[in-house]
């Protein structure tokens, strides 16, 4: 979809991290906005915002675990802006931390959001964009949908799982008028799930993955679009042969991943969520 100018895009996740980025790259391309997030995350102030670059917003809450409001959301964006053309399934949660310590409701609330609820909008929403010829779904997976990190099991899974449904799409409908993009970042800062922690982390410069702004995610989405793009890894540093190697050679990755360097990033980081949830614990 080379041009974005007025076309509408839904954007789940909005009120918050990585969301209002990508909303962000979008309205600066022109396109109208349909956000969502649940109801204590409001987006009055990023729908304002946007409003001055000329493009219309509209926004409305959204809890994406119930199968019924993610057919009204549906509803609503193509009332509130007319067709979406743009789908982009942002919302996400992480829970962190040993896995054999997870609680049942924590694994089926992270299967529910980050990947249930993004099939389902695609199902709801691509067939009107391949009748009226046109649209592309953006799902925001993870390089931890890539290379699986110690102590984000369920979170890992969950994008793997996002990765691979995106690729399925391009294989089945690849031929037809809608693009399947998925976006894989490595660590956030200032937002999402490591810009919560990177205040609580030990020695935060010594991330061996980097860091990268959040900007550059939504620039990621916008060419995704432009360009078809079926995956984008979004990382400081160069890790797509580290990808190769997992693909490759699993078993040695997992070695590699057991390295002291790496285990001990880790480490920090369960420290980190440790004291980030004492002032501010996960939602169940």
């Amino acid at each position: 979809m080379k041009e974005l100018r007025g076309r509408n895009a839904l954007v789940t996740g909005a009120g918050g991290g990585l969301g209002a980025y990508i909303a962000r790259a979008l309205a600066g391309e022109g396109v109208n906005l349909a956000l969502t997030d649940l109801p204590e995350a409001s987006v009055d102030g990023l729908s304002a915002e946007l409003r001055t670059r000329g493009v219309q917003v509209e926004h409305a809450p959204s809890d994406l675990t119930d199968r019924d409001e993610r057919r009204r959301l549906a509803t609503w964006a193509e009332e509130a802006l007319g067709p979406v053309d743009i789908l982009v399934n942002n919302a996400g949660v992480e829970f962190g931390g040993p896995f054999l310590e997870s609680d049942a409701e924590a694994l089926e609330l992270t299967v529910s959001v980050n990947l249930l609820a993004t099939m389902d909008l695609t199902r709801l929403l691509v067939p009107g964009m391949e009748e009226r010829g046109r649209g592309h779904v953006v799902n925001i997976a993870s390089l931890a949908g890539k290379l699986p990190p110690a102590q984000l099991a369920s979170y890992a899974a969950s994008k793997h799982g996002v990765v691979g449904f995106t690729a399925a799409l391009r294989a089945e409908l690849g031929d037809g008028p809608v693009g399947f993009s998925a976006i894989c970042p490595g660590f956030v800062s200032r937002v999402g799930m490591y810009g919560r922690l990177e205040p609580y982390v030990e020695g935060a410069s010594e991330n061996p993955m980097g860091t990268v702004p959040p900007e550059d995610v939504g620039r990621a989405v916008v060419r995704a679009i432009r360009e078809d793009r079926g995956e984008i890894v979004v990382n400081r540093r160069p890790v797509k042969p580290l990808i190769l190697l997992h693909g490759l050679a699993p078993a040695l990755m997992a070695r590699l991943g057991r390295l002291r360097r790496v285990r001990d990033f880790s480490e920090r980081m369960g420290r980190a969520r440790e004291r980030y949830e004492e002032v501010s614990p996960p939602r169940r």
